[in-house]
């Protein structure tokens, strides 16, 4: 018998305008994000793609 078991991460971002978005990403980075980060946020459509600190 195998078993396996996974975890979805989600966050959420607002741009400058106001406006949330709300993006599912890996592990690995949703532990390096902060709340109350600001920079650079590169998605499409749900896909989380990159984050750069300002």
């Amino acid at each position: 018998m195998h078993t396996s078991s996974s975890t979805t991460y989600y966050i959420t971002f607002e741009t400058e305008h106001g406006e949330r978005i709300e993006l599912s990403l890996s592990g690995r980075m949703y532990g390096l994000l902060v709340e109350g980060d600001k920079g650079k946020l590169t998605y499409q459509g749900t896909w989380f793609k990159d984050f750069q600190r300002n």
